[in-house]
Formats: C-alpha cells, structure tokens, sequence
C-alpha cells in the first residue's frame, strides 16, 4: 500500500525556510485529506533527513478509516507535484491551490528545488531560468532507468518496511527506496548496513544525483572495509628470481626508466 509523501528542499536550506515549507506541506496534505474526504487519517512523521531538508509522513487510517483514504491523498499529492511542475493550474480547491502555491513559492527565497516523493512517482520543481534557454538545452524530468545505488540503510520503519532510506555513499544524500509488497524479507537486520539497492533508479536532470529507488528487484549486503584492511594486501604475488623489489620498482618509474 502507498502511504507515505516526501517533500525534499534541495539546495542550502535554513531552520526558517525549512518551517516555512514544512507548514505549507502540513497544511497541503491536511487540505487534500479533506477533500478525500480522510478525515479518520492520522499522517504521522516517518523520517527527517538533514541531507537537503526531507521530510516523510505515513498516513495512519484510525476509528474504522478505510485505507483506501490514505492512498487517494497519496495520489493527489503526487498530481498537485506534477501540475507546478508542469507549470499547469493544480485542480484542487482553493485551500490545496494555496498551500501548493506556496511551497512553489519556496523557490523564490534561494531554495534550489521542491521536490514531490511518493511510491508511484515524483515532481520537482525549479526556478525558471532568468534568459530563455536554447530549446536543446531545456532538460526534461527524468524518466529514470534500471540501475543499482549503493550506500547505508537508515530510517527503516519497524512498523512498515515498504520505505527505507539509503545515504548514497558518492553524493552523500538521501534517497528514497520503496519495495514492492511481499518483498520485505529482503530488508531483515539490515538497518546501519552498507547495502547495492537494485531498482528503477531515477536522477535529478541536472546533476544525475539518484532521488528514488522504485520496484526494487535486490538488496545486496556489502562487507564493511576496516581503515588497515590494505595491509592484508602485502604479499599477495611473490617475488620470482630477479623480480626488482617494490622499492626499484617505484625508483624505475620514478626516473623514466
């Protein structure tokens, strides 16, 4: 089941950018709930990560809610990312056009990007580009591609394991992972772990950052590698009769020759 939205601020955020965002995104998920009518929802916080500034909300049903509500908000949040990101009109009420305007908005006080995370898809959204950019270098979102991420497993939710965070290990960033239903045995005690997460991988345009990890197909622990593990590479080929040392060796190439 879809039940969790991610708001991302890329770029250099501050403590009061971030609540800025943070109350419009509160009152964004709050508006569509209403209009879902998901009044028995309960959107609790799943996971803060300070690489950008991301925040993840699961929806809970409560009081006999029908879980149903919660993947229609899901849905709806994703439609009102892909709308700004299309620069189309959001066709939501007013209250869901305001608050969605306003995380827009964001973009106008230096932030870099707003980028809409759920299972099914995201939007980012960026500033336009002060001069029209020559048609061959305006950059379509990506639709990303079979491919692996590697890096640390964090925030994996003891309650659902459809979510995990993966720190990638190149761009030190956070990306979202989502496996699919039935497919949870792949993540047992590997929380902290060094892990390959093999998926739909998509990336930012710009920069080729991985966002997202979908349909995840594998998850492959790797082995922790101590700071002296090198040592145990002395020795690995001997010398033969005549072999110059590592030290004439070093002096050859040093001194052409």
């Amino acid at each position: 089941m879809s039940d969790t939205v991610t708001l991302e601020l890329q770029g250099s955020v501050s403590l009061e950018q971030f609540a800025e965002a943070v109350s419009h995104f509160h009152a964004l998920i709050t508006a569509l709930s209403a209009e879902s009518k998901a009044q028995d929802v309960r959107w609790e916080i799943e996971a803060l990560n300070a690489s950008s500034a991301i925040a993840t909300v699961r929806g809970v049903s409560k009081n006999g809610g029908k879980p149903g509500q919660v993947e229609q908000v899901v849905r709806n949040y994703l439609e009102v990312g892909q709308a700004l990101e299309s620069r189309m009109t959001v066709p939501y009420s007013n209250k869901v056009q305001k608050e969605a305007t306003g995380l827009a908005g964001m973009l106008k006080s230096g932030i870099e990007g707003v980028r809409f995370d759920t299972a099914e898809g995201e939007a980012t959204l960026r500033a336009l580009p002060t001069a029209a950019p020559s048609p061959k270098l305006v950059e379509a979102p990506s639709a990303g591609a079979y491919g692996a991420v590697s890096g640390r497993v964090q925030t994996l939710s003891s309650r659902s394991q459809l979510r995990f965070t993966l720190y990638d290990r190149l761009w030190e960033r956070a990306v979202s992972c989502y496996l699919a239903e039935g497919r949870e045995s792949l993540m047992r005690e590997i929380w902290d772990k060094l892990a390959t997460v093999e998926g739909w991988v998509t990336r930012d345009p710009q920069s080729g950052r991985p966002l997202a990890v979908r349909r995840i197909t594998n998850v492959t622990v790797l082995n922790e590698v101590g700071p002296q593990a090198y040592m145990n590479a002395r020795g690995v080929l001997p010398l033969e009769q005549g072999d110059p040392t590592p030290e004439e060796a070093i002096r050859r190439v040093r001194d052409g020759g």
